[in-house]
Parts: structure tokens; C-alpha cells; sequence
């Protein structure tokens, strides 16, 4: 029997669910922030779609996307992470396809992602995909929250050409701040 991949969009009912998932993935961060942030519809982001990541019926990870009001056609990986015991069997690979064909189905030109110099893993499976990979480095973006070197993985989602990122702003500073003010 074909085991199946499926994400299931993040709620007030799954709320906990998701949380304490996030959580043994990512146990010195915190997601609820952005999670709350999805459910309330609060204006940062133009859009959250923050998923629950299921085998069958096991949920066995977090991913989704989210976009910025001021790049409305980029679509960025969110919470995008697997627990332990289900890691090395291919389910990253699988979640990270599911979370694409969600970016293409909401019609965004490009799929981005970063992730820090440690997530070594998953690099892997960002250059498998064939993301274009480039430093980001802005002095005006940085503090305590993200001290290690930060990369961008950039992938086009309607066969253009891609465009690097080139250094545009994300805010990663107050992203950081946001999650522990909201470290409930």
C-alpha cells in the first residue's frame, strides 16, 4: 500500500496540534506567532498558509507558505520540517513538492525560502530541487535572533527565468522579535 503525503491548512481546531509538531522540530523557536498570525488574518503578510503535514493519517511535520504585500508574487516556504523518526525516508522531499504545487496553484512566479548555514539537511534537498542558492547579508537585518549566515533559495514556478533575490529586505529582525514577544 503507496503511503500518501497530504498538508492540511492550520486552524483554531489544529492550532495545538501544530504547535507542539513545531515544536520537537524546532524546539528554540517558536511558530505560534506566525500560526495565530494565519488564523486571525492579521495584515502583516498578504497571505499565510501554514499546513500540518500528514502520512496518511500520522501527522509527521509543519510546512506552508507565506507571501509579503510588498513582493506579491513570491510565495516563501514557511515552517518547512519533519520530525526525527520520520526524516531519511524521503518525506521531506515529498512534503516540499506538496508545499510547491500549493505555490503554483495560488499562482505565485517564484518559490523562496531561507534557511541558516546549520540546516545542512536541507540544503540538500533545496539544491536537488535545483533552487538557486545566494547569501543574504543586509547589516540593517540582522540581530541576535539571526546570527548565523543566512541563505536564499529561489526556484521560478512558471519556467521564467529566475531572478535572485539580491539583498531585498525581508525583515527577518522584526520576525524574530514578533516570535518572542509571542513566546507563549
Amino acid at each position: 500500500m503507496k503511503q500518501e503525503i497530504k498538508l492540511v491548512k492550520i486552524t483554531k481546531d489544529n492550532l495545538e496540534l501544530a504547535c507542539s509538531i513545531q515544536n520537537k522540530i524546532f524546539p528554540k523557536e517558536n511558530a505560534r506567532a506566525n500560526y495565530l498570525e494565519q488564523i486571525t488574518k492579521a495584515p502583516v503578510r498578504k497571505e499565510c498558509n501554514y499546513c500540518i503535514v500528514y502520512l496518511d493519517e500520522i501527522p509527521i511535520g509543519v510546512s506552508g507558505i507565506y507571501s509579503y504585500k510588498l513582493y506579491p508574487n513570491d510565495a516563501w516556504l514557511g515552517w518547512y520540517g519533519i520530525l526525527e523518526e520520520y526524516r531519511h525516508k524521503g518525506y521531506g522531499t515529498l512534503t516540499l513538492e506538496k508545499t510547491i504545487e500549493l505555490a503554483k496553484a495560488k499562482n505565485y512566479h517564484n518559490f523562496r525560502l531561507y534557511t541558516d548555514e546549520y540546516a545542512k539537511e536541507a540544503h540538500k534537498i533545496y539544491e536537488k530541487k535545483q533552487m538557486l542558492k545566494e547569501e543574504y547579508n543586509r547589516d540593517d537585518d540582522q540581530d541576535e535572533y539571526f546570527i548565523a549566515k543566512i541563505y536564499i533559495y529561489s526556484l521560478s514556478l512558471n519556467g521564467d527565468k529566475i531572478i535572485l533575490w539580491n539583498n531585498k529586505y525581508l525583515g527577518l529582525k522584526e520576525q524574530g522579535e514578533k516570535e518572542n514577544m509571542f513566546n507563549i
